[in-house]
C-alpha cells in the first residue's frame, strides 16, 4: 500500500521568509545575492554611530588610533561595515536556502521507486505543493530543471548532464556574489597604505621645518631643548598617523577576510549538500527506459 505524502498538511516553505532583506522590504536576490547599495547606506549609518560612540573615549589610546588617521581610517571603517552587513545578510540567506534540504517528503521513501519520464511530473507537483516559488531555492531550481528536462525530452541519460551544468552555473553565481566583498577587502589595506604615505609626508615636512629653522644658535640649552621638542611634536604626530592608519586597515582587513572565509565555506557546503541531494534522490533512482 502506498504511503500518502504529508505535503498537504504542511505549510509551503518560502525563500522570502527569514530573508533579512525581504523582512526590510526588498525583493530577494538570486539565491544568496545581496542588495549592495542598500547595505552601503546601512554602513554609512553605522560609521556615523561609530564616530559618535568614540566621544566618551576622547583622548584615550583607542580614540587616538582612529582619529589620528581620519583621512583614511573612516573610509576603512565604512568599507568594513559594508562588508560585514553584506556577510550577515548572506548568513540569513544561507539559512533560508538550507531549509530546502530539510524537506524529506518530495521523493517517495519506497525503495522500489524509480524516477522516469512518467513519474517526474508527480515529483514536480509535490515540489509545487511543498515550496512557494521553488525557482528561488537553489536546490529546487536545480531539481526542477532536471525533472522538467526528463519529462519533456524523455532522455534519462541527459539528466546527469543537466544537473552538472546547473551545478556549475550555481557555483559561478555564488562565487560572483563575492566580487564586491573581495574588492573591498583589497581596498581596505590600500587605504591604510595611503594613510601611511600621507602621515609620512606630514612627518617629513615638519621635520624639514625643524632642521631648517635657525633658532638653535642662541639661548640657553634648556631653551633650545624646549624649542626642538616643540618643533618635533608635529613630526611625531605625522608618524603616529602613518602607523595608526596601517594598523586600523590591517586589523579591519584581517577581520573581514576571516569572516568572509567562514561565510564562503558555508555556501560551499550548501552547494555540496545540494549536489549530494540530487545524486541520492535523482541520479541514483533513474531508470533507463529507452535503450
Amino acid at each position: 500500500m502506498t504511503t500518502t505524502s504529508d505535503s498537504t498538511h504542511s505549510t509551503p516553505i518560502d525563500a522570502r521568509s527569514g530573508d533579512l532583506e525581504c523582512m526590510i522590504g526588498f525583493t530577494t536576490g538570486r539565491y544568496t545575492r545581496t542588495h549592495g547599495p542598500f547595505w552601503f547606506g546601512i554602513a554609512l549609518v553605522l560609521t556615523v554611530l561609530t564616530w559618535l560612540a568614540l566621544s566618551p573615549f576622547k583622548g584615550t589610546y583607542f580614540e587616538n588610533v582612529i582619529a589620528s588617521g581620519w583621512q583614511t581610517n573612516w573610509f576603512c571603517i565604512l568599507f568594513t561595515w559594508w562588508c560585514l552587513c553584506i556577510l550577515v545578510a548572506k548568513l540569513f540567506k544561507i539559512r533560508v536556502q538550507r531549509r530546502a534540504l530539510e524537506i524529506h517528503d518530495i521523493f517517495p521513501r519506497r525503495g522500489d521507486f524509480v524516477l522516469s519520464p512518467g513519474t517526474s511530473g508527480d515529483i514536480l507537483a509535490r515540489i509545487k505543493q511543498r515550496v512557494s516559488r521553488p525557482k528561488e531555492f537553489l536546490l529546487f531550481n536545480r531539481v526542477s530543471m532536471a525533472l522538467s528536462n526528463l519529462g519533456n525530452i524523455g532522455e534519462v541519460r541527459d539528466v546527469g548532464a543537466v544537473l552538472d551544468a546547473q551545478a556549475d552555473s550555481d557555483s559561478s553565481t555564488v562565487d560572483s556574489s563575492y566580487t564586491a566583498i573581495r574588492a573591498l577587502i583589497w581596498t581596505i589595506p590600500v587605504l591604510g597604505f595611503i594613510g601611511t604615505v600621507l602621515g609620512l609626508g606630514i612627518a617629513i615636512g615638519n621635520f624639514t621645518d625643524v632642521i631648517s629653522g635657525g633658532e638653535v644658535a642662541a639661548g640657553s640649552a634648556a631653551t633650545n631643548a624646549g624649542s626642538i621638542r616643540e618643533k618635533l611634536a608635529p613630526v611625531v604626530g605625522g608618524l603616529a598617523t602613518a602607523f595608526n592608519t596601517t594598523l586600523v586597515a590591517l586589523v579591519a582587513a584581517v577581520g573581514v577576510q576571516l569572516f568572509t572565509t567562514f561565510v564562503y565555506k558555508l555556501e560551499e557546503d550548501l552547494l555540496d549538500d545540494c549536489t549530494q541531494y540530487c545524486n541520492d534522490h535523482i541520479v541514483s533512482r533513474l531508470k533507463l527506459t529507452n535503450w
